[in-house]
């Protein structure tokens, strides 16, 4: 193996641990429900996302030039990749959550509107009060 490859599959294990050490930080923020951190990680996300498909392009060329393709990673490289995927699959389950608990928060706040502008007038009917759910709604005259 030339030097160079060794270098750039060197480099490839660095980004894959860049990206994963951000994946980490992200999937705490997930978590904890913390958004707006989130959002702040995301030009860091994307710049070490880019500098691993950069290097394993240039691997991938180095090899081609070569005649050797089919050249597996080392096994280093390897078990960065495979904690790469397992972090992904965390960030996926963890989103998801986020995604059902803002989903749950928002029911609640539906409900609760809803719940509001419902009851018995003084005559003891019932009736809803709809100048209230105009905040809720969508009007046609607007």
């Amino acid at each position: 193996m030339s030097a160079a490859l060794s270098k750039q599959e060197g480099l490839i294990l660095r980004s894959f641990q860049k990206v994963c050490r951000v994946l980490e930080k992200e999937n705490d923020f997930l978590a904890e429900l913390k958004f707006q951190k989130i959002t702040d990680l995301l030009p860091s996300k994307q710049k070490e996302i880019a500098a691993l498909e950069a290097a394993l392009v240039e691997r991938a060329k180095m090899l081609a030039a070569s005649g050797q393709e089919h050249t597996p990673l080392p096994p280093d490289v390897e078990k960065a990749a495979q904690d790469f995927k397992a972090m992904i699959a965390t960030n996926q389950v963890r989103l998801q959550q986020a995604i059902e608990t803002q989903n749950s928060v928002i029911q609640l706040i539906l409900e609760a509107a809803q719940e509001s502008v419902t009851g018995y007038a003084a005559s003891g009917h019932y009736v809803q009060d709809h100048r209230a759910q105009g905040a809720m709604t969508l009007r046609s005259d607007v």
